[in-house]
């Protein structure tokens, strides 16, 4: 290193590397490390091991590591080492494995606060080896939302995290084919509804949209048929927990393309306040939604188009 050629240098480091710190000067003097039990300060030696190149301490703290109980905080460490750890992998795979053992009720309210803070890559481990025994898609797809609305506050960065790695995994968000196409001048969402899906097989009866976003504000687009003397297919727009950068009026309109114009015909509106949190929608009997001559099918597709508008206070 640069400073070995001075008579006197200064190394910089950060209060929490004082202690890690030590213990590495330690082994640099007698070639040994103290029997530590606590894996989050293994974690600590090692990462200032990795930053002054101490091969032999980083390979010493990894065995060390792999052969300890993990915790959630040595887990969710282990799950973002650099590359230059020659352990990296194993100690990753180790800490994904205690996740998706810890958190294998991961819908339990008892954990929601713990996982809310839990990294993307544990999130990805918890899901990944949990899903099939999971009762409720609806419940994960909520999870997922809430989890990605907290861990990314960019609209831009939230969309390609869920787009990208988290709504790929729930069945409920894949069974939906929508083509998001956002007109941000108009507020205009676009969806479009295989005839298949909506002929009964909806997963727990309903279908949910990823999520889309006004002012801050998330909403998404349930579609789901009621069985009964009734009969009703069902389009609903609803809020999902946030908290919105804008509170003031909101305005929803529900338009569907139908045959043989090929125009956008108007179902349904509404207009409430940014603070309410009841759904809105429309319905239409199911009689006149599903028949081989329905206008509502174009190409075996039902072409949705959501206008969300929010007008601020005054």
């Amino acid at each position: 290193m640069k400073e070995s050629g001075q008579r006197q240098s200064t190394v910089r480091i950060a209060d929490s590397e004082e202690n890690a710190l030590m213990e590495l000067l330690r082994f640099m003097y007698n070639g040994r490390l103290a029997p530590i039990t606590e894996s989050t300060f293994l974690v600590d030696i090692m990462m200032a091991a990795d930053k002054f190149d101490v091969i032999s301490c980083i390979k010493l703290c990894g065995q060390r590591l792999i052969g300890l109980p993990m915790t959630l905080e040595s887990a969710v460490r282990c799950l973002d080492l650099p590359c230059s750890i020659s352990m990296a992998a194993d100690l990753s795979e180790a800490a994904k494995k205690f996740l998706a053992k810890r958190y294998e009720k991961f819908l339990s309210t008892k954990f929601q606060d713990e996982l809310m803070r839990i990294p993307l890559a544990g999130i990805v481990a918890i899901l990944s080896r949990n899903l099939p025994g999971v009762a409720s898609e609806k419940s994960v797809y909520d999870f997922v939302l809430r989890w990605a609305d907290l861990q990314y506050p960019n609209l831009e960065q939230r969309r390609e995290i869920l787009s990208s790695s988290l709504l790929p995994m729930v069945p409920l968000a894949r069974s939906m084919t929508n083509v998001i196409l956002i007109d941000q001048p108009s507020c205009i969402i676009n969806f479009s509804l295989k005839r298949e899906h909506c002929s009964g097989s909806f997963p727990s009866g309903s279908m949910r949209s990823p999520p889309f976003y006004r002012a801050g504000h998330g909403f998404f687009l349930s579609a789901h048929r009621r069985m009964g003397p009734s009969n009703f297919f069902f389009l609903i727009i609803q809020k999902l927990e946030d908290k919105g950068l804008v509170g003031g009026t909101l305005d929803y309109e529900i338009e569907v393309k139908t045959t043989p114009s090929l125009e956008f015909t108007t179902l349904w509106r509404r207009t409430t306040t940014t603070g309410c949190r009841q759904g809105f929608g429309c319905r239409v009997p199911w009689p006149e939604v599903i028949p081989d001559d329905s206008p509502f099918f174009i190409d075996d597709k039902l072409h949705i188009r959501v206008h969300v508008k929010i007008t601020p206070q005054p």
